[in-house]
């Protein structure tokens, strides 16, 4: 059994679905625990569909205040269910949503679910619009998904694991429901739909079973407070293409070895452009990929920020832009749980910068990991702390403040930096020798030997 990187739901479950949780240095204690199955758990549901028993719904309108009460639930391999021109509203407390319970519409165990032009509206604990788990395949065409959460039961203690009711208390985001949720190697795909929480998340990902598929397509995803557009649990691959994304936490979060595609996103968020990390993971080198293509984001904190993560990330296009005047960010995670790397050798982190022009700092002070920054045919203002810079003929890197880089001799013509600014490179390359460089517009690079 391999276990896996806790996620923003508090949980990345092994392929049995259970975990062993760890101590505050990160260590698992012993056996695992087990999670309660979908297939041992007992609904309570408006409409169930099972092994084919209906193939549709037109016009469902639905109001409940009942806890732990389901809108509609789509089960079994036969079942190909089409839920439209619905209205579904559930007041009540959710349980478990890693069981989907209280979910406005719950697809599992090998079924489709197909929603089309419906309202879902939750406003409980837990209480999820959409859950696609069990190699269940969920697509939603032009549908308004809203989790506004709710009060916490009474006596309820902030823990993390199943029946976890907020998200972990260590990524500093509010709520305590995610609209939509896709686990267990299910495929969920969003044509032109509105998804918003008060918190939490918008579109999340766990316990995905280790292939999981989410995407959305001309959509718009909406956090009022403190929570992330969409997370990337270990094993998943997310794509937001041409999506809109506001937050007033990240657009986007990924958990160890998972990914996460935004082609032609715009986004606008609180703190980070995009954060990932690894934690109570027993490979230190496990890898996230974050690719941007032609996307436009506009952030508070750093438009990249990695935390004892390695990863691999290439932007392309696009318009990034952070009001803290960073473009990456590579530090050492808080969490006491972050991912140890023994003093082993790790990937580290890779950013590609291709065919951009953009502004920001890009550093690092994870000294677990080396940052290397490539440019390809890219244009780069900013200053580069404990760097590996390479830069290719058609690029340009100006500092625009004191920097420190290893370099190599290929990418000294790339090199500028305005009067005043000094750029100190260190290098094995035995092509460039140790000397003082003047640079084009006024300041000075400086070579020394590594």
């Amino acid at each position: 059994m391999t276990t896996r990187s806790l996620s923003c739901a508090g949980l990345l479950l092994a392929t049995a679905l259970a975990m062993p949780f760890a101590n505050a240095q990160g260590v698992p204690p012993g056996p695992p625990l087990a999670m309660p199955t979908m297939a041992d758990t007992k609904y309570d549901a408006a409409l169930v569909v099972r092994d084919g028993s209906a193939t549709a719904s037109d016009g469902l309108v639905l109001n409940s205040p009942k806890d732990q009460y389901n809108g509609v639930i789509v089960s079994g391999g036969r079942s190909a269910f089409t839920l439209k021109n619905a209205q579904i509203a559930l007041t009540g407390m959710g349980k478990n949503d890693f069981l989907g319970i209280g979910a406005g519409a719950l697809v599992r165990d090998d079924a489709t679910l197909v929603v089309d032009h419906v309202r879902i509206e939750t406003s409980g604990a837990t209480s999820s619009a959409l859950v696609a788990a069990e190699n269940a395949t969920l697509r939603v065409y032009d549908s308004t998904l809203i989790a506004n959460g709710g009060a916490l039961p009474v006596g309820y203690i902030r823990h993390i694991g199943p029946g976890m009711m907020e998200p972990p208390a260590p990524l500093g985001l509010d709520g305590n429901a995610r609209t939509v949720l896709a686990m267990s190697n299910s495929r969920s795909f969003f044509y032109r739909t509105t998804i918003e929480a008060d918190g939490w998340g918008a579109l999340s990902t766990d316990a995905t079973g280790g292939k999981l598929y989410l995407e959305a397509n001309d959509c718009v995803l909406r956090v009022k407070r403190k929570g992330y557009g969409t997370y990337a649990d270990f094993g998943a691959h997310v794509v937001l293409n041409r999506t809109v994304v506001e937050s007033g936490g990240e657009l986007g979060i990924i958990a160890g070895k998972a990914r996460i595609d935004l082609n032609g996103v715009t986004g606008k968020v609180g703190r980070n452009g995009v954060m990932i990390h690894s934690v109570m993971a027993f490979d230190p080198t496990e890898t996230a990929e974050l690719n941007l293509k032609d996307t436009t984001l506009v952030s508070a904190g750093p438009a990249i920020l990695v935390k004892s993560a390695n990863a691999a990330i290439t932007i392309e296009g696009g318009a990034i832009t952070s009001t803290s005047g960073q473009l990456l960010s590579v530090i050492k995670n808080e969490d006491p749980n972050a991912t140890k790397t023994g003093g082993k050798p790790v990937p580290g982190v890779a950013l590609t910068l291709r065919k951009a022009v953009l502004k920001g700092d890009v550093a690092n002070t994870d000294t677990d990991r080396a940052l290397a920054l490539k440019l390809e045919g890219a244009q780069l203002a900013g200053a580069l702390h404990n760097v590996v810079l390479t830069a290719d003929a058609g690029s340009r890197w100006t500092a625009t403040a004191a920097s420190e880089v290893v370099l190599a001799a290929a990418s000294v013509p790339a090199i500028d930096a305005p009067k005043g600014v000094t750029v100190r490179a260190v290098t094995a390359d035995g092509s460039l020798k140790p000397q003082r460089i003047h640079l084009k517009s006024g300041g000075e690079l400086i070579v020394s030997a590594r």
